[in-house]
């Protein structure tokens, strides 16, 4: 099972968005694909455009991990319109961007039923989805979740909510303030997994979310919970720079 990644800001605006269309015309999604890149790359965002062409083809990769930061839907495709698709991603996701990409005007008021961020017609300008971009990469708090299974359940937790995670033997445990859970994932899968910005490995077992550090000396890293983490020698300068710079900024 994918894992997601928390997204950071940077003056107010997210850094990185991984954005879906689903739309069954394919011109249609490349031009739409093209507006995305033009916008990120103006507005300095790392973007990623994953196209699907019907409802059906990217609903099992939603369910797989919801790891995308917003939707842009077309409404009328294949079995399954996109007013479909978006009520069901509705049930298990109530805060993720859902624009809908139509050429019929009347379906606009049933966007409201399914919370959806704007209703944009595919003849409309492209200044109209610079707009709309704009308002969910600078208005929408984003929360990204870490999914795994533990034991016998499927669990998220947000991002910010991980204290660390130890690793050892075949399996990994991640300290919460709510609890501690044991799920299977290597080291390589952890560090590919986790943000670069906010989680760091200070030694060969131990992940930490530098957010929930409260002090670090050439030895060791306490956390927020009290627990005490071994910094090995080769990491200390990185993980002391790394402490300084995230509490500098966040203070800004």
């Amino acid at each position: 099972m994918k894992a997601k990644i928390l997204l950071q800001r940077t003056n107010g605006r997210l850094r990185k968005m991984k954005i879906v269309i689903c739309e069954d015309e394919k011109i249609f999604a490349k031009k739409l694909a093209a507006i995305i890149h033009e916008w990120a790359k103006e507005r300095g965002i790392s973007v990623k455009v994953f196209a699907y062409s019907s409802a059906e083809r990217f609903w099992p990769e939603w369910q797989e991990s919801e790891d995308y930061d917003a939707l842009f839907l077309d409404i009328v495709m294949g079995e399954k319109s996109g007013m479909e698709l978006a009520g069901d991603i509705r049930r298990t996701n109530a805060d993720i961007p859902i624009v809908f990409v139509t050429n019929m005007r009347e379906y606009a008021i049933d966007g409201y039923e399914v919370s959806a961020t704007q209703y944009i017609l595919k003849t409309a300008e492209k200044e109209k989805y610079y707009d709309c971009l704009d308002r969910i990469s600078q208005n929408r708090r984003l929360i990204r979740y870490y999914v795994f299974k533990d034991i016998d359940r499927n669990v998220r937790v947000p991002h910010e909510d991980i204290i660390y995670i130890e690793k050892f033997a075949h399996k990994a445990e991640m300290v919460t303030p709510k609890g501690r859970y044991e799920f299977r994932r290597t080291m390589v899968q952890l560090l590919k997994e986790l943000d670069d910005d906010l989680f760091a490995r200070c030694h060969k077992s131990y992940i930490i979310n530098i957010r929930h550090l409260d002090s670090i000396s050439n030895t060791s890293a306490i956390m927020a919970n009290g627990d005490k983490i071994p910094l090995s020698k080769n990491m200390s300068k990185e993980m002391n720079e790394r402490f300084y710079k995230y509490n500098v900024n966040k203070v800004r």
